[in-house]
């Protein structure tokens, strides 16, 4: 009797590890495949999560800035609506890729930008 309860616990632990694996989702994205996937979902919501500074000399008109080295980054992600897609950038890829696993982990569907950043995005006029 034992045994099975044991068992039985342990099915609905690793089931409920399994959903919640299978809420967050980070989808990698190159240059090219990130501006036309952005440009083509409805509800987009677009994030830079470079410094202010970085942001002061330049951004993109619809993105917002949560910056990812602030202190309270992750409670400033509550301002996002967790029912749009988000596509997150920085300046070359490092921070948005930590960014995306924490979106990821508050329930986002996340798109993250690699190998890349502000200026290359700026350059495909997004």
């Amino acid at each position: 009797m034992k045994k099975s309860r044991i068992v039985l616990l342990l099915l609905m632990l690793v089931s409920i590890m399994s959903c919640n694996e299978a809420k967050s989702q980070i989808t990698n994205l190159s240059l090219d495949k990130f501006v036309s996937t952005y440009e083509s979902t409805e509800n987009a919501q677009l994030l830079d999560v470079r410094t202010p500074g970085e942001w002061a000399n330049g951004k993109l008109e619809k993105s917002n800035l949560i910056n990812l080295n602030d202190t309270k980054f992750e409670q400033n992600l509550e301002k996002l609506d967790k029912s749009k897609p988000i596509f997150v950038y920085c300046a070359v890829g490092g921070r948005s890729a930590k960014a995306a696993k924490i979106l990821s982990k508050q329930g986002f569907e996340v798109f993250n930008l690699t190998n890349a950043g502000y200026n290359q995005l700026k350059e495909k006029g997004l």
